[in-house]
């Protein structure tokens, strides 16, 4: 890759993770389930925050947009706290959204579909999943459950243009 364009991959990436700050960090806390900061409040500490990238479809795509959803499952409590939670891949019954999508599956081998263990105070696990967006403009909501026991969503939403 040029180096001109990895400059511009950082910053590109830089200001998109800055302006994903900015706006989680407007506002008073959130409420279990807030879908304007894309974010649930679990027990035990545990946090699900979900970050939405929407850019625009190729040329001749049967799609009007594609989005790429990150689940990140958070322990902000201050003792571990165990889980079951999904590792390799969402599960049709994991994703609610009023918008009308396919989901691209990944080319992956999963060794298993989701694991049990322990999340220590501060640490994170992540999962992306990748759609095709066919709705036309609007915005959407999109709900994903990362983390299966305990069980609780996180509800985020996005908008085509």
């Amino acid at each position: 890759m040029p180096v001109g364009l990895a400059r511009i991959v950082r910053f590109t990436s830089l200001v998109a993770l800055t302006a994903a700050a900015a706006g989680c960090s407007r506002g008073s806390p959130s409420a279990p389930g807030d879908a304007r900061l894309g974010r649930a409040l679990g027990p035990s500490g545990l946090e699900q925050r979900i970050t939405t990238t929407v850019e625009a479809a190729p040329p001749g795509s049967p799609y009007t947009a594609l989005l790429s959803a990150t689940s990140t499952l958070t322990n902000t409590g201050s003792a571990s706290a165990h889980l079951t939670s999904r590792v390799c891949l969402f599960l049709d019954g994991d994703v609610a959204t009023t918008a009308q999508l396919d989901r691209f599956e990944p080319l992956i081998s999963c060794a298993a579909v989701s694991a049990d263990g322990d999340l220590a105070p501060g640490q994170s696990t992540a999962l992306t999943v990748q759609f095709g967006v066919r709705s036309g403009p609007g915005t959407y909501s999109l709900t994903l459950r990362h983390s299966l026991n305990p069980d609780f969503r996180a509800e985020a939403s996005f908008r085509i243009p």
